[in-house]
């Protein structure tokens, strides 16, 4: 995995994991996902850390910068889901 500080493969797989199942999910259950179509994307030995990881600073950003985040966090089952946000312009 490259790193640019504008564009992320991750961040758009998790867009498209999150498309596909139309269902808010956790960090866990999108890596599963993302590893089943792009097995060798992940090269750390924590896949859901380096997502994470990708995921806050990205949306970090974009509220620094007063942008709408990508993603919407909510507390279900005693873990954080992630949903797309369909207020954000990029994800339309």
């Amino acid at each position: 995995m490259t790193w640019d500080r504008n564009k992320s493969a991750l961040e758009t797989l998790m867009i498209a994991v999150l498309k596909k199942k139309k269902v808010a999910l956790s960090l866990q259950e999108i890596v599963f996902e993302i590893q089943k179509n792009s097995p060798s994307i992940f090269t750390g030995s924590t896949p859901r850390n380096s997502l994470y990881s990708i995921v806050f600073r990205r949306e970090k950003r974009r509220t620094s910068l007063g942008k709408e985040t990508l993603f919407i966090r909510q507390e279900c089952r005693g873990e954080i889901l992630y949903s797309i946000n369909i207020n954000n312009s990029e994800n339309r």
